[in-house]
């Protein structure tokens, strides 16, 4: 190893681009960091291009009896009149006896399962 002056040149060169490239690397590190704490755009304001907002179906006036001809012949359990409920968007469901005679308070959200002695499904209407 030569102490020339050619040699001690290259060395302090190479020492000075040492220190540079980490300081680029620093400034470039914090010019994103200052780039990424720009506050956030203004709000624009609305326009005819903004879409309507969901409308929603309003539930039925009646539930639909026909929806629960499925359980007919069937043997009345609490889960087939569930399902018999939840096919005529029924709010509520009942078994009555197809002998009895129909209750006066109507409620237009219930279903009425008629149901035969033997425990056989014979009718549904609403009310």
């Amino acid at each position: 190893m030569t102490n020339s002056p050619a040699s001690r040149r290259r060395r302090h060169l190479r020492d000075l681009r040492w220190p540079s490239a980490v300081a680029l690397v620093l400034a470039l590190a914090l010019t994103g960091l200052l780039a990424a704490c720009q506050s956030p755009p203004k709000d624009r304001p609305l326009t005819s291009e903004v879409p309507e907002p969901p409308s929603f179906e309003s539930p039925p006036d009646t539930c639909k009896a026909a929806a629960a001809r499925f359980g007919l012949g069937l043997r009345a359990s609490a889960s087939l009149l569930e399902e018999m409920r939840q096919r005529a968007g029924a709010n509520v469901a009942r078994n009555v006896l197809a002998t009895d005679a129909a209750d006066p308070s109507q409620d237009k959200m219930r279903l009425n399962v008629q149901v035969e002695p033997s425990g056989r499904v014979v009718g549904a209407y609403c009310g």
